[in-house]
């Protein structure tokens, strides 16, 4: 048992470092920051990860977490001893070997067909699991690769070396994928040994916990020694006394072999308890202490592991693989309606903002403290069967299943008034504020809800509900709640977030243009770029419905960068046919703030050849939110590179003029709900024009926004603003549909108007 639950420990950290590498070697391919990935590769004892170019070993991009010299190229030897052993479709990992400062290490390599992805890793990982893990005397862990090299071993010398043990027969049988018991001889200890072993899948890498067939037999032996002792006092004493003594010996002994035969019916250790009769016997109970010393060891180390392998570190909560295991037969068995319940999944809303205004320390801290309120929330809860046939209720269940996500099992849950009732309570509780933190510690969190058995009877698939019916709420503005409907979709917000970066790299995105029109002279001056989806199943795919998905995750990086480039070249076609209008891109605001915002559009307008005076570069007010200071620099470094900048959607949220005036803006792109209100309420008319009146002092020009109706255009003319953008000009269209749009234009005294495409 313990040789498979530290094959189960090692086949996560498998898992966890595969998809850190390949995530961490995708973005340093795409040039992501690489400020938050240290902290990430040194917990998973990751040294270095490198991106080399296939024909000629220069490293490519390259992100270290130690001190290593820096290399423009691979050594020869190492990169052939790897790249024979590299595939396309999954890492794979190499033997252990020395990387030249007497360090064992392993490599990692994925053929990614220009380059190979490679990363450096250490055995420390190894070393702390196999120390972790003695008992007995000379009991104790040891772990090989998949060629049978030593990397955990209680003979330091063997791990130094990298000895190869493939030739005793546990071993090989490890290496062959088995998993049982076996007796073997070791040459490290010099005696026979009966050993646990198990193999892990995919890396090969093997694990046995042996301990000496002596120190059992020993043991066996001492025992039965004190046992005929004992026996012998026994048959006297009966003969001397009779029965009342003769009962006074047998009945501790009966009771402590029918424990232990117990024990090993139900394959489980547990402690003998003291029934020491009339006479107490010290053989009798020594040998009752030394069992239970070695069942209390014993368990104590399955403890441990099992720690290991299925708690989150840092809340201390069940993990997503213990969820599985202990939720699992909870919605199996759940057949009666009296055990029916509801999985909900908890997603703190701007969490990010938390890590990158305040470290990841003050984020952990946040994070227990909002486990905590949901631990407390779970075990208040009253719940009874209805039915006293049915089997009693599972207490409630509560998991961290990564990130800022939680879930939430409860059984004997169904009425739907109890449930809106149990997730405005978790709603409520998340936002009351925790004195000691750094900063005003109130969160909102976006929750869904799936019921069992009635959306599944599986975690995962429960999961994937809770999953739909959260990202409904948090693309209804968040601090929300929802419970899953067939109605609200079928795609989780992480399949979607698959699905946008497929489409990214496959040419799945589109982008339509609409114009902006001069109110003077009521000729187009610019247009503003629009992505759209092109989704296999739906169509034409707004961005409204899928946006949310991405706007906190990398994603967001790789689309804008996406669509600068697309209508930077859509927009030298516009030039080659003699349109020479600027074009303008939205970008989202953890774009914006990002260190590399400016260099990357910098790098592909010089890929381009593009003039910086044509990009006109659109963000909203949050950005300032976000982070100040960063996007305070980035407008300052834009403005300088010469391009045109714009602050959209102003007057629909919180405006912050004072903010405002110190950035160096082009243009303010003035709500619609202004322009509507304002037409309709004096008192909205008086903001637009303060609104206009100031941007004319700040030197920037204003944008009417949503403008359908020739009085609106005619109002929005009127009260001064600089351009108009609307369906009563055209509706977003393609590049092509475009280009007709403007000769149309040029040969007409108005623009015209196309309602539909």
């Amino acid at each position: 048992m313990i040789a498979q639950n530290l094959g189960y420990a090692l086949e996560r950290y498998e898992n966890d470092v595969t998809a850190a590498v390949e995530f961490v070697s995708a973005g340093l391919s795409r040039g992501d920051p690489t400020t938050e990935m240290d902290q990430f590769l040194r917990q998973l004892h990751i040294l270095c990860v490198l991106n080399v170019d296939k024909n000629n070993r220069t490293i490519k991009q390259l992100i270290t977490t130690a001190p290593i010299p820096k290399l423009q190229k691979m050594g020869a030897e190492l990169f052939e001893s790897l790249s024979v052993i590299a595939v396309s479709d999954h890492m794979v990992f190499s033997t252990v070997r020395d990387n030249g400062n007497g360090e064992n290490v392993l490599f990692l390599i994925r053929d990614m067909d220009t380059y190979y992805a490679i990363a450096e890793i250490s055995t420390q990982y190894f070393k702390t699991l196999g120390d972790s893990i003695s008992f007995g005397i000379k009991g104790h862990a040891a772990i090989v690769d998949q060629a049978g090299n030593v990397l955990a071993h209680p003979n330091k010398d063997w791990v130094k070396t990298r000895k190869n043990i493939s030739k005793v027969s546990s071993v090989s049988r490890m290496m062959r994928g088995e998993t049982g018991i076996e007796e073997f001889y070791s040459p490290a200890l010099k005696g026979d040994m009966i050993a646990g072993l198990t193999a892990v899948p995919g890396s090969g890498w093997g694990v046995m916990v042996p301990q000496p067939v002596s120190e059992i037999y020993d043991k066996v032996y001492q025992n039965q020694s004190s046992a005929f002792f004992v026996l012998g006092i026994g048959a006297i004493i009966m003969l001397a006394l009779g029965l009342l003594f003769a009962r006074s010996l047998s009945t501790p002994l009966e009771k402590l072999v029918a424990a232990m035969k117990k024990n090993a019916r139900a394959r489980k250790l547990n402690m003998v308890q003291s029934d020491d009769g009339l006479i107490p016997f010290a053989e009798i109970i020594d040998f009752r202490k030394n069992y239970n010393t070695m069942v209390r060891k014993v368990t104590q180390v399955t403890t441990q592991v099992e720690t290991l392998a299925y708690s989150d570190s840092v809340t201390g909560l069940p993990n997503r693989d213990r969820l599985q295991f202990v939720a699992g037969p909870i919605l199996r068995d759940a057949t009666h309606p009296s055990q029916s319940g509801v999985v909900i999944l908890v997603d703190l809303d701007n969490f990010k903002d938390v890590n990158d205004l305040h470290g990841h320390s003050v984020g952990d801290d946040v994070l227990r403290v909002s486990a905590q309120k949901l631990v407390n929330v779970a075990s208040n809860l009253k719940l009874t069967a209805q039915d006293s046939t049915a089997s009693p209720l599972e207490a409630p269940i509560v998991a961290r299943i990564g990130g800022d996500e939680f879930i939430i099992v409860v059984q004997g849950m169904s009425d739907e008034a109890e449930i809106h009732s149990l997730l405005g309570t978790l709603r409520s509780v998340l936002s009351t504020p925790v004195p000691g933190l750094p900063f005003n510690s109130t969160m909102s969190a976006s929750i869904g809800c799936a019921r069992f058995p009635a959306d599944g009877n599986d975690v995962e698939g429960l999961i994937k509900r809770a999953d739909i019916a959260m990202f409904h709420a948090k693309n209804g503005g968040k601090n929300r709640a929802e419970i899953f409907n067939s109605e609200i979709g079928t795609q989780s917000s992480a399949e979607m977030r698959r699905d946008i970066l497929e489409a990214i790299e496959t040419g799945g995105l589109f982008l339509e243009y609409q114009p902006k029109v001069c109110s003077r002279r009521q000729k187009a001056t610019g247009v503003e770029a629009l992505v759209r989806w092109n989704h296999p199943e739906y169509g034409r795919y707004m961005p409204d419905r899928w946006m949310p998905a991405i706007s906190n995750s990398p994603i967001i990086v790789a689309l804008g960068e996406w669509v600068i480039e697309q209508a930077m070249l859509d927009q030298k076609k516009l030039v080659d046919l003699g349109h020479g209008i600027f074009t303008s891109v939205n970008i989202g605001s953890r774009h914006f703030v990002a260190p590399e915002f400016v260099e990357s559009v910098d790098r592909i307008r010089d890929k381009l050849g593009f003039a910086a005076e044509r990009l006109e570069i659109e963000v909203t007010e949050d950005a300032l939110f976000t982070s100040e200071d960063r996007a305070s620099s980035t407008f300052k470094a834009l403005h300088e590179r010469g391009y045109r900048l714009s602050i959209d959607d102003f007057g629909k949220g919180y405006s912050n003029i004072a903010r405002l005036a110190r950035l160096p803006v082009d243009f303010i792109k003035i709500d619609r709900s202004i322009i509507v209100g304002a037409y309709e309420d004096e008192r909205i008319c008086a903001i637009l024009k303060s609104i206009i009146t100031m941007a004319k002092s700040l030197g920037a020009k204003t944008v009417a926004e949503g403008v359908e109706t020739i009085e609106q255009v005619e109002f929005a003319s009127k009260m001064g603003a600089d351009c108009l953008q609307g369906y009563y000009y055209a509706k977003a269209m393609p590049v092509e549909a475009l280009a007709e749009w403007l000769d149309t234009e040029a040969n007409a005294s108005v623009p015209p108007r196309l309602q539909s495409l």
